[in-house]
């Protein structure tokens, strides 16, 4: 799943990063010529650079992320703790984030906090006994200051080397090996395991409590080859820390639930190459009349960066990233005429599960964590100013995320920053006077990449000039193919996938991605109330307030406890939920609430039956809305360590709380369900997910009035 190892990092890429680090965020420039000539397409440079906009080194905040040296230190700290008794694998070594109530009254106030206080949280493993522990340390006063044994049975985020150890344990497997030889695959080098999370143990007791991982098996037949095209019909189970093999399991090859009964299983296997790699495409393939369109900034960047600090029109926000979650946005404030007016304290994507729909055995355990088990963050990739980012004044934070021992791993540009031109942002002609005004959309995007396994996913978040944020993913990549061998008796297309080739070849399942993110809101401060709002007819047809059917109003329902705070989208009704700061102070002129509203651009129902044992793990994404009173430590919808727990646990606990003129954490669900399409292979054009969170009665008129434009007259 991860491209980086510490031990493995290639010279080229050390150079790579000397070049482009710069303490642990990175700004290109044109004074810079040896980055400028790396990034030339065909010798061109499509990219504008704007002069240095690198301003000293900043006071360190207690929201910056871990440096190199901080997560170096707390595994030396952490590993001397526990010596000699243990040598820990680590799981993460992450920023241990104040308290809430610490930094808050510093946020309301558009001030720095005086104090600096850094803490590394690791979660550890001993690989002897698989106990798991939490682990705090005090990095200034170089000490542990707690630790807390997990629940036996606990599993953790996959680490940075796992995949290697897995590798290892299944290609020296001599019953793997004789497989392969029997499919004619000799060539150890070219074969690829693709090792992921046992999602599913309920129906294999002496699997429970194991740190396990299945393996499917694929294949090359040359360098830079699809490998996704080449599956075979069989998958491993390891045991991850024993470094042990404990089974071999056959999969469905034929469109039924029959598996192979021959000695070494299916020995077909789908040789025929599906590519998108250019090197391997043949001369002439690409059209020619494509013509690459340039962006620049001629001016400079609209923005400021000081650190981790971004200050964009009259937006002020801070970047933060950790391995589980990847980006993360704190306190998020709007200038408001000279008005500083909170908005969001912390948001980040707190989940991403993907559920696979082919109900035949073993496939029913394809049910993919991917922040909670392989880290949305940790799988982060390095981008490119025109390709990853192709916008105006680009701006690229390094981010450093640690190996399972405990070792730093530098991802160099995996955060860019950059302003694009979105189109019209507002447009009105006056037919009296023949005369147009156009406000085009010029807008910050904050971006990431996170490759895992077949997919990319690409994080934006994006804001408006005209006050709004929107939040996106862009999921790119492949869609995740299974062997199928031939049709069998079937002769009608199958129910839980497409098949994508002719076979022996390949099926992709059908498919599901379901993203939470958590938003921590303070509107205009900490005491929120939220309501659902729904718009339907004002009565029936003939009534006094509706004689001629034609009206309708909008209708909020305040949301008072957490138990009535679990809602789903209602396109009938065109749903929203609406934040409001404080409910007793009205806009002058709507006389209403004054807030935000989270318009659900992508809703998404969950597929699994809620009867079904598959469900209690991933019960959280039941809602496209939860609210929940803030509770330090709650950040994961599906709980710390996805053990049944996170939202519905929350909930059920205290479904009475109070949600009204309190601080609030609104919690949104959203996604694609896929039905692949043959035309998503060899790898799927880009499909995209988001929501908004938009003014509404916030301002006392457009915020966007003031951005200039064009005039123009018949």
């Amino acid at each position: 799943m991860v491209k980086l190892k510490y031990a493995l990092i290639p010279t080229f890429f050390t150079i790579l990063i000397t070049m482009l680090q710069i303490h642990e965020s990175t700004t290109t420039t044109e004074s810079d010529p040896s980055f400028v000539e790396q990034h030339k397409i065909f010798g061109v440079n499509w990219f504008h650079i704007p002069p240095d906009i690198s301003k000293p080194t900043p006071k360190p905040h207690p929201l910056d992320p871990l440096t190199s040296t901080e997560i170096r230190l707390a595994s030396q700290i952490i590993t001397a703790n526990f010596s000699p008794n243990l040598i820990p694998i680590f799981s993460t070594v992450t920023l241990k984030e104040p308290r809430k109530s610490e930094l808050l009254p510093y946020f309301l106030n558009d001030t720095l906090p005086p104090f600096v206080t850094r803490e590394a949280f690791a979660t550890i493993m001993d690989p002897m006994t698989q106990a798991g522990y939490e682990v705090v340390v005090n990095l200034l006063g170089k000490k542990v200051t707690s630790v807390v044994q997990l629940d036996p049975g606990t599993q953790q985020m996959f680490t940075i080397g796992d995949k290697e150890d897995i590798n290892e344990v299944v290609l020296s497997d001599p019953e793997v090996r004789r497989r392969l030889e029997a499919m004619g695959l000799t060539n150890l080098s070219m074969v690829v395991p693709l090792g992921g999370d046992f999602g599913y143990a309920g129906d294999r007791p002496e699997y429970v409590g194991k740190r396990i991982a299945q393996v499917f098996m694929t294949f090359q037949n040359f360098q830079y080859d699809n490998f996704f095209a080449h599956q075979v019909g069989f998958v491993a189970v390891v045991d991850i820390l024993a470094k042990k093999m404990l089974a071999i399991e056959e999969l469905p090859t034929t469109l039924g639930f029959e598996t192979s009964q021959a000695p070494l299983g299916e020995t077909s296997v789908p040789r025929t190459s599906h590519n998108y790699d250019p090197a391997l495409l043949p001369s002439g393939f690409f059209r020619k009349d494509v013509h690459p369109i340039t962006c620049s900034q001629k001016g400079g960047p609209s923005y400021k960066v000081s650190g981790y600090q971004v200050s964009w029109q009259k937006f002020k926000f801070r970047i933060g990233f950790n391995p589980r979650e990847g980006l993360v946005l704190y306190h998020v404030n709007y200038n408001d005429n000279g008005n500083v007016r909170p908005l969001i304290y912390r948001a980040s994507l707190s989940e991403l599960f993907v559920p696979y729909g082919d109900p035949r055995p073993p496939y029913h355990r394809k049910m993919i964590y991917d922040a909670g088990k392989y880290g949305i963050g940790q799988t982060a990739v390095t981008l490119r100013p025109t390709p990853d980012c192709k916008g105006g004044s680009v701006h690229f934070f390094d981010v450093v995320v640690s190996t399972k021992a405990g070792l730093p791993v530098t991802i160099p540009s995996a955060i860019c920053m950059y302003e694009d031109d979105a189109g019209v942002l507002m447009k009105k002609y006056n037919t009296r006077d023949k005369r147009s005004y156009t406000v085009r959309n010029q807008r910050l995007v904050i971006t990431f990449t996170s490759s895992v396994g077949n997919y990319d996913y690409e994080w934006r978040w994006i804001f408006h000039q005209d006050a709004s944020v929107r939040m996106e993913v862009n999921l790119q990549g492949i869609d995740a193919p299974i062997f199928l061998s031939s049709w069998g008796e079937s002769v009608t297309p199958p129910d839980h996938g497409t098949v994508f080739t002719p076979t022996p070849g390949i099926l992709a399942p059908n498919h599901q991605h379901l993203f939470i993110v958590r938003v921590d809101a303070e509107i205009d401060g900490n005491a929120n109330t939220v309501a659902m709002v729904d718009v339907v007819p004002d009565g029936s047809t003939g009534t006094s307030q509706n004689p001629y059917g034609n009206g309708f109003k909008a209708v909020p329902t305040i949301l008072k406890t957490p138990s009535q705070a679990r809602t789903n989208s209602n396109a009938a009704t065109a749903r929203s939920w609406h934040i409001y700061g404080d409910i007793e102070k009205k806009h002058p002129f709507s006389r209403t609430p004054m807030g935000y509203h989270l318009v659900a651009g992508s809703p998404v129902h969950l597929m699994i039956n809620p009867d079904s044992p598959l469900h209690p793990k991933c019960a959280f994404v039941d809602y496209t809305v939860w609210v929940t009173p803030y509770e330090e430590n709650q950040l994961y919808a599906g709980g710390a360590y996805l053990n049944n727990s996170g939202l519905p646990e929350w909930v059920a606990s205290t479904p009475d709380a109070n949600l009204v003129g309190t601080d609030i954490v609104l919690w949104h669900v959203f996604g694609v369900t896929h039905i692949p399409r043959v035309e998503d292979f060899p790898a799927m054009s880009v499909e995209t997910a988001g929501f908004w969170l938009k003014p509404v009665n916030f301002f006392k008129e457009n915020p966007a009035r003031d951005v200039p434009g064009f005039v123009h007259e018949d």
